[in-house]
């Protein structure tokens, strides 16, 4: 029993430095996303930006080359002497390798993307890909060492979880409504069939559209964390409100409506996390729904407060308070559909 609690330690330190290399990636490409946006002019494949990006993917080859070797056994063949969890780790950085060798040359045959097409060439998006499965190492070490279809949760595992929201952020962030004006902006409704009425709704759409999967972005990963506790991890709302909101924000440039917007969330988040320590086990059961309805309601109206002491609310009452309903429903529609699934052993029957 010293010997397995002595090599659970050693994986979990082992998984930390994995993720801690992962948190290089991820700001790495956010900083590289910053200078496509603020460096209109850029014309080349090899920046600073890039090259921070490429060192820390050499630097997690290197990692995971020496886990992997270290776990070997004598007469192992290399491929079956990955440790738990780190055959989807090598996958990524082989995966990787691969996209950005395609990227390479669809820069040179096509020329650097400027604008949303960055975000969804199939190069970048198969660097995305290659990304998640670095960034989900700890999370499937974690699931490997619990019993069958449980996940015994780590720090590492954890911090997984926030940085594969990052990441969907960084790959969402046109959708983000961390990095729109929302509700601070003017919005006078025309009757139907107005001229110019469909281009007038259309930046209020794409606003309502936002808040609904920027709900969906970080009350999925919330719903995943607890899947397999009995209770949410403390702090895990702040830390995935942070994720999907300040690395956007600051990647496209602190706007200061985007700051607001971020920091009202954020303060929210807290308050969250300090109600979830006092929600009753029975209403993370049953009752998941309306915890996680809650959860989307309490952000968007700190968002909401912080637009109206640092500016001011320019939607009509109610559409901004629709966006905080239509947001809440999708959170309780998530929780529902996560209940079809198979109960996980670590947590307790409600029925």
């Amino acid at each position: 029993m010293l010997e397995t609690a002595r090599n659970t330690g050693t994986d979990s330190r082992r998984d930390l430095v994995t993720e801690l290399l992962g948190l290089w990636l991820l700001l790495a490409i956010f900083l590289d996303g910053w200078a496509h946006i603020n460096l209109p002019s850029l014309e080349t494949f090899f920046t600073p930006w890039h090259a921070a990006l490429y060192s820390g993917m050499l630097a997690t080859a290197v990692w995971t080359a020496v886990v992997i070797w270290r776990n070997r056994t004598p007469g192992q063949p290399l491929l079956q002497a990955a440790p738990p969890g780190y055959r989807g780790t090598a996958v990524g950085v082989v995966l990787f390798g691969l996209a950005g060798g395609l990227d390479l040359l669809w820069h040179e045959l096509l020329g650097i993307e400027v604008s949303l097409d960055a975000l969804v060439s199939p190069t970048h998006l198969l660097l995305g890909f290659s990304l998640f499965l670095i960034l989900g190492t700890a999370v499937r070490s974690a699931r490997a060492a619990g019993h069958p279809g449980d996940l015994t949760w780590t720090p590492a595992a954890m911090f997984a979880v926030v940085l594969m929201t990052g990441l969907g952020a960084f790959f969402l962030v046109y959708a983000s409504i961390f990095v729109r004006p929302g509700p601070t902006a003017v919005f006078t409704p025309l009757p139907v069939g107005t001229p110019g009425r469909i281009q007038a709704e259309m930046p209020v759409i794409i606003s309502l559209m936002s808040y609904l999967l920027t709900t969906a972005l970080i009350i999925a990963p919330f719903l995943f964390t607890l899947s397999a506790a009995r209770r949410p991890a403390r702090g895990i709302v702040t830390l995935l409100v942070v994720a999907a909101a300040w690395l956007p924000v600051v990647m496209i440039g602190l706007r200061p409506y985007s700051i607001a917007g971020a920091a009202g969330a954020t303060v929210a988040a807290v308050v969250v996390d300090l109600l979830l320590t006092r929600v009753p086990d029975v209403w993370l059961g049953s009752r998941l729904p309306a915890v996680t309805a809650g959860i989307a309601a309490l952000l968007w109206t700190g968002q909401l407060v912080a637009f109206a002491v640092t500016d001011a609310i320019r939607w009509p009452v109610s559409l901004w308070l629709g966006a905080v309903v239509l947001s809440a429903a999708v959170a309780a529609g998530l929780a529902l559909l996560s209940s079809w699934g198979p109960r996980s052993p670590g947590r307790r029957s409600e029925r």
